[in-house]
């Protein structure tokens, strides 16, 4: 089987000579999104101890406001450096944190987005990627299908609710590449999520916004 990455030539000075190790990873970051919200912001640019950024009314949820293992494993800003290595992107996809649902199906509105919330989200945001400041792909959101979410029903009849089932699922393509994206370590790595013009999002709470890649990644052996 033959993989495609970029030239490894920035390797740290500390590694072993000549010895990489390749494993599937994710590479991900996220954004905020809240009532309000407009205009538009980054992501892959922060690491991991630095704010989220967001669109709209500033989120109170601590887990919204700083980015930790939950939102990014980005640990330099705006690249993947040494504790990633080079990657080569073959998906991507774009994950919108979901509301509560009780049993009796009542729809929490202190974090995550309802169904009517997940609709204008889609309906009214956009993704463009960049590596060194060159435009790799772009689209609507809703171009950049969810690679994981909960999943399931809650059914109820007047006050009483039947059995339901929720699961992690199932299992999400996202976009898929035909030819890779391939990230050097020390390659600017940038994503614009933002809101269409003139438009403002109506939302009930606070969302997370994921934007996960899917990828090889050639790290240094150590």
């Amino acid at each position: 089987m033959k993989m495609l990455f970029p030239d490894a030539s920035n390797r740290s000075p500390t590694a072993v000579p000549g010895k990489s190790d390749v494993r599937d990873e994710n590479v991900y970051s996220a954004a905020v999104v809240n009532n309000t919200g407009a205009g538009n912001t980054t992501v892959f640019t922060n690491p991991r101890g630095q704010s989220i950024p967001g669109l709209g009314t500033a989120t109170t949820q601590a887990h919204q406001k700083t980015y930790t293992e939950l939102t990014t494993n980005i640990s330099q800003s705006g690249q993947l450096g040494s504790a990633i290595g080079e990657a080569s992107v073959r998906s991507m996809g774009i994950s919108i944190e979901e509301a509560q649902v009780s049993a009796a199906g009542a729809i929490s509105t202190s974090y995550g987005a309802s169904q009517a919330d997940v609709n204008e989200i889609l309906s009214k945001t956009f993704f463009q990627f960049r590596i060194g400041g060159k435009l790799q792909i772009q689209g609507p959101s809703l171009f950049f299908p969810s690679l994981g979410n909960a999943m399931g029903s809650v059914a109820t009849t007047a006050n009483a609710s039947s059995a339901g089932y929720l699961t992690n699922g199932v299992p999400g393509s996202g976009r898929k590449l035909k030819v890779p994206v391939l990230v050097g370590r020390t390659d600017t790595i940038e994503g614009t999520f933002g809101v269409a013009g003139g438009a403002t999002l109506t939302l009930a709470a606070p969302s997370l916004v994921w934007f996960n890649l899917l990828c090889l990644v050639k790290g240094d052996a150590r």
